[in-house]
């Protein structure tokens, strides 16, 4: 059975009032080293294939109003998915963030992914968060992104402790 994703018009050109669905994200991990160290390995782009179970390839400048391209997991069999998110926020040490949009179209399912770093008492809370929202949410369960957030935030942790 086929149907479509994309709502009909009502006539006038307007489209119906359809409910924006959202979802969010949230992981951490306390790592023992300093904001600066963990900031080192998480804008070294460059060395993700060597350790990033996550995001296997970034290439792009980390500066606001960027746009980077990001190829994420995948198997031995499949390329896993690439896309092309513009850089919102660069707070060196403390916080980075894109937007992204799934084949750039706005509605469909757009994610705004946040790295925070945050100096503890014993080291570093490291964030990675998402927030989604689009019409894809009511097929698609986000739910699978966190444990490749974990995953990365685990990868993260032991490359930044080990040096």
């Amino acid at each position: 059975m086929f149907f479509s994703v994309i709502p009909m018009s009502l006539g006038d050109g307007s489209l119906p009032n359809f409910p924006d669905p959202r979802r969010h994200i949230d992981t951490q991990i306390e790592i023992a080293t300093s904001p600066e160290r963990v900031w080192s390995v998480l804008t070294d782009t460059e060395a993700y294939p060597s350790w990033n179970p996550f995001i296997r390839k970034l290439t792009g400048r980390l500066e606001p109003r960027q746009r980077l391209t990001v190829r994420l997991g995948g198997g031995k069999t499949d390329g896993g998915m690439v896309f092309h998110p513009e850089v919102v926020t660069v707070m060196p040490g403390r916080r980075l963030q894109w937007i992204g949009r799934l084949w750039g179209v706005p509605g469909l399912l757009t994610g705004t992914h946040d790295f925070e770093i945050t100096q503890t008492g014993h080291g570093t809370l490291f964030r990675q968060s998402e927030a989604f929202a689009g019409v894809l949410l009511w097929f698609y369960d986000v739910e699978t992104v966190r444990a490749e957030f974990i995953k990365m935030n685990r990868a993260l942790k032991s490359r930044a402790e080990a040096a």
